[in-house]
This record gives structure tokens, sequence and C-alpha cells, in this order.
């Protein structure tokens, strides 16, 4: 028996594996082992991918940090610098130049001409307004017209209701006037009744003084001022405007000069910006000076809006 048992275990020898092999066989099951869990083909790679959690979390505290620093920077102010103000107060003006010519020669040689410029801004709070006019008129090389007019008004709503402060500044020179330049100053109230983008209606009352300098009454003299003012703009293309100022002398109401214009302003069909302009204007003082008491002026002029 002890000859079988011996025949036995020399038939099936038992094998010793090495350490190599026991690594080898280690490496081989745990592969094995980690493809039927997943079941994904597995590489041997040297270089892993990267797929770490701290790229990602590092990537999501800037994306955060970024948004929150722009969220809580405060919005950037609107500064106008000292030099912008000329032309941030230039534009909303609504200014035009006017010029009229006519003559005529053959029995009777005469001409006629007429220029001016009016600028006017109006906002919700003010309005100031300039106008300069310039009239000539010669027959037979001789002159017989000459004169000028000057005036700036500035109008200011007192608070939210329809009450405004006033003042006004004028000047004229006539060569065929008993003076060499009149100037009148005056301030005060207006009403306005109307006022609107199409409308405006306004009555006012102040007191003032005016002088006509080279006159031989050439002194200040105190003077009330009642005037009005209108505007309609009847259509889209039509526009309809007249003004009445009344200043009397403090002293004596029948000491007094009455100014008064009217115009009508057609747009002209195929342009914004050339108008017709039919206007008349009456100067009447109750104290001419040698002079003739009222002077009519009435004109067609071609306008110029810019």
């Amino acid at each position: 028996m002890s000859t079988k048992s011996s025949d036995d275990n020399d038939s099936n020898p038992i094998p010793l594996s090495s350490p190599k092999t026991r690594q080898l066989a280690d490496t081989s099951s745990t592969t094995a082992s980690a493809s039927e869990t997943t079941g994904d083909e597995v590489h041997l790679d040297p270089v892993p991918q990267s797929t770490s959690g701290s790229d990602l979390s590092s990537q999501s505290y800037v994306t955060t940090k970024a948004q929150s620093v722009s969220e809580s920077a405060p919005l950037e102010a609107e500064v106008t610098k000292w030099y912008q103000y000329p032309r941030a107060w230039i534009k909303g003006w609504d200014s035009h130049a006017e010029f009229g010519l006519d003559g005529s020669d053959g029995n009777a040689n005469t001409l006629a001409m007429q220029a001016g410029l009016e600028l006017k801004r109006k906002t919700e709070r003010y309005t100031v307004g300039v106008d300069v006019n310039y009239r000539q008129a010669s027959s037979r090389s001789i002159t017989t017209e000459q004169n000028g007019r000057f005036n700036m008004n500035f109008d200011r709503l007192l608070g939210d209701t329809s009450w405004s402060a006033f003042t006004k500044h004028g000047m004229e020179w006539d060569k065929f006037k008993p003076f060499d330049l009149r100037l009148n100053l005056n301030g005060g109230f207006g009403y306005y009744w109307l006022r609107s983008d199409t409308s405006t209606f306004a009555t006012r009352f102040g007191a003032g003084a005016s002088r006509e300098i080279g006159a031989p009454m050439d002194d200040w003299i105190p003077e009330a001022v009642f005037g009005m003012e209108a505007e309609r703009q009847l259509t889209s293309r039509q526009k309809l405007k007249g003004k009445l100022n009344y200043f009397p002398a403090w002293e004596d109401f029948g000491d007094y000069r009455l100014v008064s214009d009217l115009s009508w302003e057609i747009l002209l069909d195929g342009s914004e910006n050339l108008s017709l302009k039919l206007a008349a204007t009456d100067r009447y003082d109750s104290t001419p000076q040698g002079a003739k008491p009222n002077d009519v002026y009435y004109s067609l002029l071609l306008l110029y809006k810019f």
C-alpha cells in the first residue's frame, strides 16, 4: 500500500509558484474582476484622463466669484465734463434765419432788404429767446429806411404752477428816429393759460425802465409793462404767432409805447427746413420827439430752420 501511494504522488506533481508568477496571477485576477464588475473594457494607460473633482470645483469657484463680483460692482454714474455743457445746452434750440429782398428799376429805382435771426429754447421749466432783425431800404440810391432790433427774453415757471417770472431786454436803433439807441429793461410775472407743444398763450405784468440815448430827453424813464403772447401750430405745416406789449410811463400812462408783432409761417412742400413767413410789425410811440408816432413794417421772407 505504501508503494501505491508513492506512485500516485509521483503521477500528479504539485507545481510550486514563484513570486513573479504570483504577481502576474494577482494582476490578472484583479483586472478580470474589474471587467466583470463594470462591463467596460479596461485599458492599462500610464497617463489617466483628468476627471478629478478638484478641477471642477476650482472652475465652479472661479465662475461663482466672477458672478458675485459683477453683481456687487456698483453701476458707473454718467459724468458730464465741463466742456460738454455748451454742446448739451445748444441741443433743443428751435432756431431759424430769415431773409427777404425786393426792388424795382425804371421810373422808380428802389431796393429793400430784411434779414433776421431767431433763437428759441423751450423746456418743461423755462423758455429763453433771442431775436435780431435788420431792415434797409433805398430809393434812387438814397437810403430811406435803416433800423435794427435786438430782443432777449427769459421766462421760468414757478414750481408746479402756471405762474412764471420773466425778464426782458431790448435794444432798438433807427437812423431816422431822434435817438441813437433805445434801451429797455423789464421784469415781472406772467401766467400761462395754455402751454403745450402745439399751443401757447400767456399774459404778463411787470415794471422796468427805458432810455433813449442821444434824444433831447436822454434819461431813464420808469415804466410798467403789460403784455400777451400766443403761438398756435395750425397744421403740421403752418404756424401762427403773435405778441403785444404795452409800455406806459409810471408818471403818466398817456406817455407810452405799443409794440405788436404778427407772423404766419408756411412750410414749403418737399422741405423740412424752408418756410415762407408773412410778417407785420407795428410800433407806436406817443412821444415821437419830432418824428411820426407810428411805424408799420410788413414783409414776405424766406425762412431757414437749423
